[in-house]
């Protein structure tokens, strides 16, 4: 019959186990509860201090950049509602085509007042730069100068009531040969609906590039295909 032998008793080994033990709280902190430790300074955001006495890495959130800086407001989109101006029409840009150098955006009028307008003929227009001062430029009527393809109608009258929208097509090339003169950027249109009305200065989407070209072509009013008009 085989002889068993005693298993030790644990009282054998208490050096080894609190060797043990020790080497685990001073390398790792192991066993450390939130608040003290390790392990308490990664769930606290507090640099934690190894051995070394080098201070350990902060767990960090990723920096967004399509964030608004600190200590600003976002701007409202260019071209946004706002308060209905004393003419009771309201001027709005779009946003530009881009092709081979040409560049075709639209402007839209809406009447916010409370009585019906009439409107005919091409929207009154001046360019404006960061400054707001007026640039040179010539503003055509019709844009077939610039370009054929774009919505260049015959003029013609509207009657437009409460709600309801009229667009005109500007058009421009951003070609830029004259190198002896800066590039034109107007950052800013003054546009009246009709002759006599107030002005009002719209900001475009982008900046109306003209390069050294000068010009800027511009539709008739009209309606869009399709558009429906305000409820009666």
């Amino acid at each position: 019959m085989r002889a068993f032998r005693a298993a030790p008793r644990l009282g054998a080994f208490p050096s080894a186990l609190t060797l043990a033990a020790a080497l685990c709280l001073l390398a790792t902190g192991c066993g450390t509860e939130p608040g003290g430790g390790a392990r308490g300074a990664a769930a606290t955001g507090t640099p934690a201090t190894a051995p070394s006495g080098v201070p350990a890495p902060v767990r960090t959130e990723p920096l967004d950049v399509h964030r608004t800086p600190y200590g600003t407001e976002p701007s409202a989109p260019a071209g946004s509602p706002g308060p209905c101006p004393a003419s009771g029409l309201r001027m709005a840009m779009g946003l530009p085509e881009a092709a081979m150098g040409l560049r075709v955006e639209r402007l839209t009028v809406t009447n916010c007042g409370r009585a019906a307008r009439t409107l005919a003929g091409y929207p009154r227009l001046r360019l404006l730069g960061a400054d707001r001062e007026p640039l040179d430029v010539r503003i055509l009527r019709g844009t077939s100068a610039i370009a054929g393809g774009v919505r260049d109608e015959a003029p013609r009258s509207f009657t437009l009531r409460p709600g309801e929208s009229l667009h005109a097509s500007l058009a421009w090339r951003n070609t830029y040969q004259d190198t002896s003169k800066p590039p034109v950027n107007a950052a800013y249109v003054e546009a009246a609906a009709v002759a006599g009305a107030e002005p009002e200065v719209v900001r475009p989407t982008a900046p109306i590039d003209l390069g050294s070209t000068g010009r800027l072509g511009r539709s008739a009013w009209y309606r869009a295909p399709g558009e429906s008009a305000a409820p009666r």
